[in-house]
C-alpha cells in the first residue's frame, strides 16, 4: 500500500536535513585511498566509481575476512600478507563491516579504497575507533560492493525497483547516504511494496548518535539519483567463515546431530518464551522488538505437542518445564461440555469452542502421558475425545468446526486441517485407552475424507493435509485399509509437485508458494515424513526415494529462516531471536507455530536418519 506523506515547507527541510545524516552514523568520515588515505573523504569514491564485481576463490575470500576479523579482533590495522591476487587489485572498491557484541544492534563502518585492501583498512581503522572500551565484538560480517546499477533521477514518493534484501541502496554523492541489504530489511526502510519508508529512515537515524548541523541542504525535492548495488557477503564469529546469500548461510550439507542441534535451538527459544503462568509470547516482532497482543489457544496446545517431541529426544528438564506450564495454562481453557455419551470437555477461547482445539489438546496431552507416564490428565483426555466424538456424523465427517459456547450455536466456519487433527488426536487416544471406540472413530472419519470430501479431486487438487498424513500413517499400522496408504502416498504426490524445484531465486529451492513462507514449507515436510515411514515400511522404494529427496529440500529452505548470530545482526535484541524461526526470508516475525511446525519437521527428518544408521 503505498503512504502519501504530507510535509510543510519548513518541516520537510528538517526532514531532510534528518534523512542526510544517516551516513555519519553507519557510515560516517568514511576514507577514501584514492589520493591521501588519511584525509580524503571517501566519498572522493562512490558508487558510481565501481567499475565491476571482484573476482577471488573461495580461499582467498576467506583470507579477506580472517585478516579482517583478526585485525579488529586484536585492535591493529591489517598488518598480515595477502595473497597476489587481492594485494594486486587497485579497482575503486567499497567494503562495509559489521561488528556486534552479540547483544545489541550491530555497528556499521564503511570503507573506501584503490583496491579491496585498502577499502578494508579503512573500514577496520574504523571500527577499531567505536567509541566504547566495554564493547567486546564477537560476531563480524563483511561486505564487499560488487555490481552498481544507477538509479536516475528517481520519485522518492513511488516505488523504487529494489529487491530490498539481495541489493543495497545509495543516494547520490553529495549526500554520502547509503544502506546495506539487511539494514533495508530489518528496519523496514523500503517496505515489501518497495517504498522508501521515510517515517522509518527518521525514526531510525533518531536512535543514532548524529550532528545535523552539519548537514542541511540535501534532498531538498522529492527526487535523487540513487544506486542499488550488490554485495559479496561473509560472517565469522571467530571460527568458521560463512558464505551468505539475503544474509543467511546456505544448508547445503546438514548432518543429523545438525538438525537435532537446529531444534534445540528453537526449544530454547521457546523455553524462554513461556510466563510463569504458562503463556507464550505468541508473536514477537523482531523487527520492532515488540510482542502482539493477540492470542491463539489451539495454537498453544500444538507448541506444547511439538516441545514434548523434542524432550523426548533430549530429555531437557528445562524444556519439560516450560510445557508444563504451557499445559497448565492450556486447561484453564477447558470447560464441560455434556454430550450424550457421558461427561465431555472443549477447549474455548473468545466464547467459541473449536474442533482444532479439542484435537490438539487431546494430542499434546496424549504425548506428554505417553513420555512421562503421568497419566493425571487422563479424565480431561478422555472428555475432550468424546466431544470429538459427539459432533460425528453417521458418514463419518465432523459436523461442527466452530461453535458458540455455551450456547452451543454453529458457526458457517470450515477448517481444511480440524478433520485430520481430530483424526490424529482419536488415535492417539485409542494408545492410551485401547477398550474406547476411537479407532472405530478415526476410520469413519477417514473413509469420509478419502472418498467424499477429496474423492473427486484430481492429485494436484488434494489438500496438502499434514494432520491427515499423520493420521494415515498411524491408523494404518492399526487397520491395514489399503485406502489409507494409497492416499497418503497421493497426497505425497501432490505435495512433491508443487515444491519450488527451479525457483527464481536460489534460496528459495524447496520451498511452497511465491514468494515461500517458512511454515507453509515446515508442515508439508513434516507430512512428508510421516508419508515416508508408510512408503519405506511397506515396499515402496520409489516412492521412499523421491518423498526423502523432497524432505531434504524442504528441510535446506527450512534452515534459511531460524535466527542466528548472521541474521540477528541488525535486530534491536538478537539475543531473543536467536533459535526463532521467522515467517519468511524478508518477514521477521517469530509466532509459535513457526516453532511448531519447524521443530516437528526437523525431528522427523532427524528419525529417519537415526533410524537409517541403527539399520545399517
Amino acid at each position: 500500500m503505498c503512504v502519501k506523506i504530507f510535509i510543510l515547507p519548513r518541516l520537510w527541510t528538517i526532514f531532510t536535513a534528518v534523512l542526510i545524516t544517516m551516513a555519519i552514523f553507519n557510515h560516517f568520515s568514511c576514507i577514501s585511498a584514492a589520493s591521501s588515505p588519511n584525509n580524503t573523504d571517501m566519498r572522493n569514491i562512490w558508487f558510481d566509481d565501481i567499475k565491476g564485481p571482484i573476482s577471488f576463490s573461495q580461499s582467498e575470500w576467506e583470507q579477506i575476512v580472517r585478516f579482517a576479523a583478526s585485525s579488529i579482533q586484536l585492535g591493529k590495522g591489517l598488518k598480515s600478507s595477502l595473497p597476489a591476487a587481492i594485494r594486486h587489485d587497485k579497482q575503486p572498491r567499497i567494503v562495509f563491516i559489521s561488528v556486534s557484541d552479540g547483544k545489541s544492534h550491530c555497528r556499521v563502518v564503511i570503507g573506501s579504497g584503490m583496491g579491496v585492501v585498502n577499502s578494508l583498512k579503512q573500514a577496520v581503522s574504523k571500527v577499531n575507533a567505536l567509541p566504547g572500551k566495554a564493547y567486546r565484538t564477537q560476531w563480524i560480517k563483511i561486505d564487499i560492493v560488487q555490481e552498481v546499477f544507477s538509479m536516475e533521477d528517481i520519485d522518492l514518493n513511488k516505488p523504487v525497483r529494489l529487491e530490498r534484501s539481495l541489493y543495497g541502496m545509495a543516494f547520490n554523492r553529495p549526500s554520502g547516504i547509503v544502506f546495506i541489504p539487511e539494514e533495508l530489511v530489518a528496519h523496514s526502510l523500503i517496505n515489501k511494496a518497495q517504498y522508501i519508508r521515510r517515517d522509518k529512515i527518521v525514526e531510525y537515524i533518531k536512535k543514532q548518535p548524529t550532528n545535523i548541523k552539519e548537514y542541511k541542504n540535501h534532498f531538498n525535492s522529492d527526487h535523487s539519483k540513487t544506486y542499488r548495488f550488490s554485495t559479496k557477503s561473509f560472517f565469522i564469529d571467530g571460527k568458521d567463515v560463512v558464505n551468505l546469500y539475503r544474509g543467511h548461510r546456505f544448508f547445503e550439507k546438514v548432518t543429523r546431530d545438525e538438525l537435532l542441534a537446529a531444534a534445540i535451538k528453537a526449544g530454547q527459544y521457546l523455553t524462554r518464551s513461556v510466563d510463569p503462568a504458562g503463556k507464550f509470547v505468541y508473536i514477537y516482532r523482531a523487527k520492532t522488538d515488540k510482542v502482539a497482543k493477540k492470542y491463539n489457544i489451539i495454537r498453544h496446545a500444538g507448541i506444547v505437542y511439538s516441545m514434548l517431541q523434542l524432550y523426548e529426544v533430549t530429555g531437557d528438564i528445562a524444556l519439560l518445564k516450560a510445557a508444563k506450564r504451557a499445559i497448565k495454562y492450556l486447561l484453564e481453557a477447558v470447560y464441560p461440555c455434556p454430550t450424550e455419551n457421558g461427561p465431555a470437555a472443549c477447549v474455548v477461547e473468545e466464547g467459541y469452542a473449536k474442533l482444532g482445539g479439542n484435537a490438539l489438546s487431546a494430542v499434546a496431552l496424549a504425548k506428554y502421558m505417553e513420555i512421562t507416564k503421568d497419566y493425571q490428565y487422563m479424565s480431561i483426555l478422555l472428555e475432550l475425545g468424546r466431544w470429538i466424538q459427539s459432533i460425528q456424523g453417521e458418514n463419518g465427517a465432523f459436523a461442527v468446526h466452530k461453535q458458540s459456547y455455551p450456547g452451543g450455536e454453529v458457526v458457517d466456519f470450515v477448517s481444511v486441517y480440524y478433520p485430520g487433527e481430530a483424526l490424529l488426536a482419536v488415535i492417539r487416544i485409542h494408545a492410551l485407552d485401547p477398550e474406547g471406540p476411537w479407532l472405530d472413530i478415526a476410520e469413519a472419519a477417514a473413509h469420509y475424507l478419502i472418498k467424499v470430501r477429496d474423492g473427486n479431486l484430481k492429485d494436484n487438487e488434494l489438500p496438502h493435509d499434514h494432520w491427515l498424513l499423520y493420521a494415515l500413517n498411524e491408523l494404518y499400522r492399526q487397520r491395514p485399509d489399503p485406502l489409507y496408504l494409497n492416499q497418503a502416498l497421493r497426497i505425497a504426490r501432490a505435495i512433491l509437485e508443487s515444491q519450488n524445484c527451479n525457483p527464481i531465486y536460489t534460496d528459495w529451492r524447496g520451498s511452497f508458494y511465491i514468494p515461500p513462507r517458512s511454515t507453509s514449507t515446515a508442515t508439508r515436510i513434516e507430512g512428508l515424513c510421516s508419508a515416508y515411514l508408510l512408503a519405506q515400511d511397506f515396499g515402496y522404494p520409489e516412492a521412499t526415494k523421491t518423498i526423502l529427496e523432497g524432505i531434504w529440500l524442504g528441510i535446506r529452505f527450512q534452515l534459511q529462516t531460524q535466527f542466528r548470530p548472521e541474521s540477528v545482526l541488525y535486530l534491536n535484541d538478537p539475543q531473543r531471536c536467536l533459535g526463532g524461526f521467522h515467517r519468511s526470508l524478508t518477514n521477521f516475525d517469530i509466532r509459535i507455530d513457526y516453532l511448531q511446525h519447524n521443530i516437528s519437521s526437523l525431528l522427523g527428518l532427524y528419525r529417519i536418519l537415526t533410524n537409517k544408521e541403527k539399520n545399517l
